[in-house]
């Protein structure tokens, strides 16, 4: 039943609302901009006209205008508020109309706000989703539509048309050709690495503006930047950038000792002989075949040493790649083999000392012995575990049979007392 109430109700609320819809009068209201033409720092006018007519049955009494509330909407970064009505507060963006308690307007009514322009754009005002007209008297809310206002804000007649660079840089990278202001192409190349380039642009006006697209998320290949310049005037010219990001090297499996003057070391000669390879300094000297007894001295790392194009195993020193010391392995006339010191800038050989070498060994103990004591400590363990176990059983068990026969002794003597 109360739900069926409720229905009626919202029926009746509904075509109410409907009917004092279409008997409310109608309000226009129409944004409109003096001057026409609108410069920089320029003072100009924006009015809030509002025109009512009655609908069919009423009375142009029901079409005077009354209180009137709204808020005009418009782009701060263009244009600021300056003055405008006692009824008319705000800024920022955002003016609140709040004119209750008006004297009655029959068919028509005016607000005049005044606003600065600051920079050149284009300048919107509109107002929000619902502004209230209300006729005088009977305070009915009439039907309103309104106006969106859209006009350019021009520059100065003394603004510059000046759109020039006067100096144009791009880090990593270098402009080809080199920058000219009358000039607006350039190549630049960069390294696989660079996915983006910081562009640096001078204008020859200080008012002028730079904006730059394109200089990020670079692609291997050829990629475009736009770097447009902007007059005072608005008047733009565009320099192209076409960036070529280089592809990725290949990874090398090695990175060998790069042979010195096409494989030939100053000084010191090798060659190959039944599958050996002999260097040649005051003597003959045999490189290791095997040098698996051998390993590097302490600081220095296995690398590759040319020697007239053949490869020698070699250690040079660590961290430090420009390192003209080597050490290697060979074997004398005498069929002895130990350490040598190679000095690619002395161009020396000589024995190594067989104190600077440092040999780590790794010594593998047999701890089979260890794992067998580990695990008879184990079992010992579980075996004391469970004894413990059992003790503890075992002396609840005693302490249950105890507390029974006490109990019973007990029972036996009262029931003798009673007999008695």
């Amino acid at each position: 039943m109360k739900q069926k109430l409720f229905f009626v109700l919202l029926a009746a609320m509904i075509l109410f609302g409907a009917k004092e819809t279409v008997q409310a009068a109608v309000a226009t209201i129409d944004l409109q901009v003096e001057p026409e033409i609108v410069r920089v720092e320029d003072q100009f006018e924006v009015s809030i006209l509002i025109s009512a007519q009655p609908v069919e049955g009423e009375t142009l009494q029901d079409a005077t205008i009354g209180d009137f509330e709204a808020y005009l909407i418009y782009n701060a970064d263009v244009m600021e508020f300056v003055t405008a009505p006692s009824c008319i507060t705000g800024g920022a963006g955002m003016l609140r109309i709040a004119d209750v308690g008006a004297a009655p307007s029959e068919g028509s009514r005016k607000y005049v706000i005044r606003f600065r322009a600051l920079e050149r754009g284009t300048a919107d005002l509109s107002l929000d989703s619902r502004p209230m007209v209300y006729s005088y008297g009977m305070g009915n809310a009439m039907s309103v539509s309104s106006n969106v206002l859209n006009f350019a804000i021009e520059a100065s007649k003394d603004a510059s048309d000046n759109a020039n660079l006067s100096a144009l840089k791009v880090n990593p990278g270098k402009l080809s050709p080199a920058f000219a202001t009358t000039v607006r192409e350039y190549e630049v190349s960069v390294p696989f690495e660079t996915e983006m380039i910081v562009v640096s642009a001078l204008t020859e006006d200080e008012n002028a503006r730079v904006g730059v697209n394109g200089s990020t998320g670079l692609q291997v290949g050829r990629n475009t930047v736009v770097v447009t310049v902007t007059a005072e005037d608005g008047t733009e010219k565009r320099y192209y950038l076409y960036v070529t990001r280089e592809k990725e090297a290949p990874v090398p499996t090695e990175a060998p000792e790069k042979p010195k003057e096409d494989g030939y070391e100053k000084g010191l000669h090798a060659e190959e002989k039944g599958g050996s390879v002999f260097l040649n300094y005051a003597g003959a000297y045999k490189v290791a075949e095997d040098a698996t007894a051998y390993v590097a001295p302490t600081g220095y790392e296995e690398t590759v040493l040319y020697v007239d194009g053949l490869r020698i195993k070699a250690y040079a020193k660590r961290d430090v790649p420009d390192s003209t010391f080597f050490v290697l392995v060979l074997e004398d006339e005498l069929g002895t083999t130990g350490y040598y010191r190679y000095d690619r800038e002395q161009q020396t050989l000589q024995r190594f000392s067989e104190d600077e070498i440092v040999i780590k060994q790794v010594v593998e103990e047999d701890n089979s012995a260890l794992y067998e004591a580990l695990d008879k400590y184990k079992g010992q363990q579980v075996l004391l575990l469970f004894l413990l176990a059992m003790f503890i059983a075992l002396t609840v068990l005693l302490l249950l049979i105890t507390v029974r026969l006490y109990r019973r002794d007990h029972s036996d003597e009262d029931e003798f007392d009673v007999r008695g």
